[in-house]
């Protein structure tokens, strides 16, 4: 951290504090339009709120009022004589058309005498207004002034609250006739009016004024503060009434002043500290870059140290780097290879496809020629990985030159083909000769040299197998062993070698499951087969316990005939898996020390098998182990 602060100038400090200041006072201007608009978004919605509960509650109250003034002209026009069935009808239709009117009342001279409903209201029926004490004044009012007024709340005689409607009626003679009274139900308006208030998330009053003045009256619904703070107020055309309404947003108003003030002070806070890092940056990435280019030149002296030719190849095969040994190894100048296909390396790059698939894993080598610049070829192995970064994925190419193993594995081999040939003449001649003597061509021999002759014979034909073995290898890794391929049926072939098994009087039994209609005619090399079907139940026989059972297991599929030895032994370990088919690999454990061989019979039955098109493997079974080869079907 001293260092982060000793890095800063000057001018670095000077810099972060003018910033500090243009945003402090940027962050009070941005606060201060954020409260003007809130207020302004809560006035837009109480705007549009008033204005659909104002047209809400004029349609209500002035649909019943207009069918009033209605039945009104009807009187007047009928010049006040009524008509008792014609009420009857006209009536009832009034009540229904409107569905806040509780009911309504004809009053001529001052006297109710027709109602409708009549049903709870008949207490009204017969009243006389001037002996209303409550109520006669107001009518009185009306009657003089000759206009409608829609008064109220008031209490009824027949009981409840109500708004009521009334009409001075004059026939044309300008003869005072009488009232209509339009009695309005006032619990299913406030009911209507409380509940689009709240789906509007509003808070509404009203409140009417005193006739005759200029003042308002009691609140009549509502909270009476409303009218007292900056709600917004409308004044509502209601025939027969001067109502004023009071409203304004019921939620809480959402102040995000605070929490923009702190949003922006902590965003100038963390741009400052960016700046300021920015600033430390700059030093450190100097330095930085003087250390990756010390460490790139570390590396490509590394690379260009390393004996083995490294090339670094695109997912699609295009050379992108090579290290100094690459250019040394193919004798291109350096620099030439990148941009082109990594298959130039090659002698045979029409193989790459194969190439892939023998280095589909890093631990796998391919061997095979690679092709200089000067068109000269050479013994490489060749290994793969793949190399991820980011989304782009790379080759990296372990090349080797090989030449001088080859030519020392040549010599190994030649010597090995040498030593055996002139071992085995002396060796067929010692064979023959202990042969002739355990035979009794020399005449009885006492039970000690007997079994000392006995031992010498096993020994030499063991010998005699080590140099077989030895030739087998050398003719398969020179190419020298000559295969001739032909139908051959599998069945006779098995039963013949485990005829020639059970001459080692062993104690297991033998056995081939097959299906009996099929023939399991194979393409293969009969002598060839016949060895590698002798190795393998030879290796069953030694490693299994006695009075077991070895299958040999055949089966057919994707045309190709799959031989499986069976046995109850105790299987390979894991870690020698690896190991299996390789030359003078031999597991260390009892069993194999009991039955020392030479380590050659799997390698050299792999090749064979190999050599015929085919395939060898190792599956492990849940008592013993399953060697299995497969062979192209006659006929596929």
């Amino acid at each position: 951290m001293v260092g982060f602060f000793s890095a800063l100038r000057y001018w670095h400090w000077l810099l972060l504090a003018v910033l500090a200041g243009v945003a402090l006072l940027a962050t009070e201007i941005l606060v201060k339009h954020e409260q003007q608009l809130t207020r302004s978004q809560q006035l837009r919605h109480e705007v549009a709120s008033a204005g659909q509960l104002k047209a809400m509650l004029e349609s209500e109250l002035n649909i019943p009022l207009y069918l009033t003034v209605g039945l009104a002209s009807y009187i007047k026009a009928s010049g006040g004589e009524i008509d008792q069935d014609e009420l009857d009808i006209l009536l009832p239709g009034l009540v229904h058309q409107a569905k806040h009117i509780r009911n309504i009342g004809v009053a001529p001279g001052n006297r109710l005498q027709y109602i409708y409903p009549l049903v709870g209201n008949e207490r009204a029926i017969n009243l006389y207004y001037p002996d209303l004490p409550d109520q006669w004044p107001a009518v009185e009012e009306i009657i003089r002034s000759k206009q409608a007024r829609l008064v109220g709340p008031v209490r009824l005689v027949q009981g409840g609250q109500a708004f009521i409607y009334r009409l001075p009626i004059f026939i044309p003679d300008d003869t005072y006739w009488g009232i209509l009274r339009t009695v309005i139900n006032i619990e299913t308006i406030w009911s209507l009016l409380a509940d689009n208030a709240a789906a509007q998330n509003v808070t509404i009053a009203l409140r009417a004024k005193v006739p005759g003045k200029d003042d308002y009256g009691n609140t009549f619904f509502g909270e009476p503060d409303l009218f007292y703070d900056d709600s917004l107020l409308l004044n509502l055309a209601i025939r027969g009434a001067d109502w004023q309404m009071a409203i304004r947003a019921s939620g809480p108003v959402l102040n995000r002043s605070a929490l923009l003030r702190m949003s922006l002070f902590a965003a100038t806070l963390c741009l400052l500290m960016l700046l300021a890092w920015l600033f430390y940056s700059r030093q450190q990435l100097r330095h930085t870059a003087t250390e990756l280019s010390h460490s790139e030149s570390y590396l490509r002296a590394v690379m260009d140290n390393v004996r083995d030719a490294i090339v670094v190849t695109s997912d699609d095969g295009i050379i992108e780097d090579a290290n100094l040994s690459c250019f040394q190894l193919y004798g291109y100048p350096r620099g030439s290879l990148k941009g082109l296909h990594w298959s130039m390396l090659l002698a045979t790059p029409q193989n790459i496809d194969e190439i892939y698939s023998a280095t589909s894993v890093p631990e796998q080598e391919f061997e095979g020629q690679g092709l200089r610049h000067d068109s000269s070829q050479f013994e490489l192995s060749l290994s793969r990985s793949r190399l991820v970064q980011g989304k782009q994925q790379h080759q990296l190419l372990l090349i080797r030159d090989i030449t001088e193993r080859k030519r020392i594995e040549k010599l190994k081999n030649d010597f090995v083909a040498t030593v055996s040939h002139e071992l085995r003449t002396p060796l067929t001649a010692i064979n023959g000769a202990l042969s002739l003597a355990t035979g009794g061509a020399l005449g009885d021999l006492n039970p000690s040299a007997q079994k000392m002759l006995s031992m010498a014979h096993s020994s030499c034909g063991q010998l005699n197998q080590l140099i077989n073995d030895l030739l087998d290898t050398e003719r398969l890794a020179s190419g020298k062993m000559r295969f001739t391929l032909s139908q051959v049926a599998l069945v006779p072939l098995l039963e013949q070698n485990i005829t020639q098994i059970t001459a080692m009087q062993h104690k297991q039994r033998l056995l081939i499951s097959q299906d009996s209609e099929k023939a399991y005619l194979v393409i293969a090399d009969k002598g060839r087969l016949s060895q590698v079907c002798l190795n393998l139940l030879s290796n069953a026989v030694k490693f299994s316990p006695d009075d077991s059972v070895v299958e040999i297991k055949l089966t057919e599929h994707d045309k190709m005939i799959r031989v499986s030895v069976i046995d109850q032994g105790k299987g390979i370990s894991a870690e020698f898996l690896p190991h299996l088919f390789q030359r003078f690999a031999q597991a260390e454990n009892h069993a194999s020390r009991r039955h020392a061989g030479t380590g050659l019979g799997l390698s050299i039955s792999k090749a064979i098998i190999e050599q015929m098109d085919g395939k060898i493997g190792y599956q492990r079974v849940a008592q013993g182990s399953c060697f299995y080869f497969e062979l192209p079907a006659a006929g596929a």
